[in-house]
């Protein structure tokens, strides 16, 4: 072969069937791509973001609930609290009405049973010292009979009166 007779020129040594087959294997191959690995794979990248935008949103709408509900739990504290004092307040209150009213009955029956005391031992004072002076009576009056002779009872009774009431003072 002779060079000048080789075709060294490589847009001739190309065959127009080799080529349109390699460009319609080159159109099938993308078509199958795409149909099989391509569009399935974007929808499940669009399917993982309207899941991730979803997360998002319910995210934020947990995140203000969070707050919203942070703040009803705060001012429910607070106002169990102040109802809480209140109601320690009002049982102080009560407790301090109670005990006055205990101590007062107390003292009134204290008082009662005091009087009641003082009555039965002034009662059985009067009765002893009744009895007392009815036997002082009797002794001075024998004792003056046997001494002086007769005395008037008058005279022995005042004595003894007296007697007696210089010793209870």
């Amino acid at each position: 072969m002779n060079p000048a007779e080789l075709n060294l020129n490589p847009l001739s040594q190309i065959d127009p069937v080799v080529m349109v087959a390699v460009a319609f294997i080159v159109i099938v191959t993308y078509v199958l791509l795409r149909r099989v690995f391509v569009l399935p794979y974007m929808h499940a990248m669009e399917a993982r973001e309207d899941l991730f935008e979803t997360a998002r949103s319910q995210f934020r709408e947990v995140d203000r609930l969070t707050v919203e509900s942070q703040a009803a739990c705060e001012t429910a504290i607070a106002q169990a609290t102040a109802q809480a004092e209140d109601l320690r307040a009002e049982a102080q209150e009560r407790a301090a009405a109670y005990r006055s009213e205990r101590v007062a009955e107390a003292s009134r029956q204290a008082s009662e049973m005091l009087e009641t005391g003082r009555a039965k031992i002034e009662a059985e004072r009067a009765e002893q010292m009744s009895g007392v002076r009815s036997q002082a009576v009797e002794c001075v009056t024998a004792a003056c009979t046997q001494l002086v002779g007769s005395v008037s009872a008058d005279t022995v009774e005042n004595a003894v009166d007296r007697l007696l009431e210089r010793k209870t003072r």
